[in-house]
């Protein structure tokens, strides 16, 4: 087993690698503070995720799932921007009410938009780091979308589709984030195999078959992932063939 202990670092640089003008006006919210010419997102509560609506900054190119030409955030990359103050997330309604962060951080709480809080934690961490994330196997666009249906479709039929549900059940592991390295070039309608896969196992380390069912599932390397104390820890397995004694 090999551990890995990332130290998170406080920057003059936004989540996107630009630096952060200390002069710049910000305008002030309740709890929040938002840049002037801040990007603006609408809550869809049936959709669980934010609709992009005025998008402002490079952010966007690394950041969100496009579907249908519109730019939709889940809730952790919502609440992300909304604390570095590059988002503002309006309410369901036809109003222009700020939901509050007090708002956003029960959304996570309530644990039913598709991320509780230790993935967020996770997920704040390493953007912080400038890392770009996105949800384990949700594309980026559309397009990725019908790729990823034909090859299911172009499966191993009825068997494998059972076989990977069964592994599903059996696995308390689970992969929560596609993660890939700082990249300028860094593209949505290919972004290519992320660098590795972030996952979560609960309170205690991956069995030996969790591990197994994840590596049977996924091509890039594994990373799981540790909170204690608002600290993230990562660390992965690898084969150790020992010497047989005669």
């Amino acid at each position: 087993m090999e551990e890995e202990n990332w130290e998170a670092s406080s920057s003059s640089e936004n989540e996107a690698g630009f630096a952060v003008d200390d002069d710049e006006e910000f305008h002030s919210g309740p709890k929040l503070q938002f840049r002037v010419g801040s990007s603006k997102a609408r809550w869809v509560r049936e959709l669980g995720m934010a609709e992009v609506e005025v998008k402002r900054g490079k952010l966007w190119t690394t950041t969100g799932i496009i579907r249908s030409g519109k730019t939709y955030c889940f809730i952790e990359e919502a609440l992300y921007l909304s604390e570095i103050g590059e988002l503002q997330i309006l309410g369901n309604e036809d109003d222009d009410v700020v939901i509050p962060l007090k708002g956003l951080y029960e959304m996570i709480a309530e644990e039913k938009n598709g991320c509780c809080w230790e993935e967020y934690e996770v997920y704040r961490y390493l953007k912080g780091l400038g890392y770009i994330l996105g949800r384990h196997g949700v594309p980026w666009t559309s397009k990725g979308a019908a790729i990823m249906t034909e090859s299911v479709c172009a499966g191993e039929g009825e068997d494998s589709v059972t076989k990977l549900l069964g592994d599903m059940q059996i696995c308390d592991a689970r992969a929560v984030f596609d993660v890939y390295l700082p990249n300028s070039r860094f593209k949505k309608s290919s972004p290519g195999e992320p660098s590795f896969v972030a996952c979560l196992s609960g309170d205690s380390p991956p069995s030996k078959e969790d591990v197994r069912v994840l590596q049977s599932r996924i091509v890039a390397p594994l990373r799981f992932c540790h909170i204690a104390q608002g600290r993230v820890s990562f660390f992965s397995f690898s084969s150790i063939n020992l010497l047989v004694l005669p």
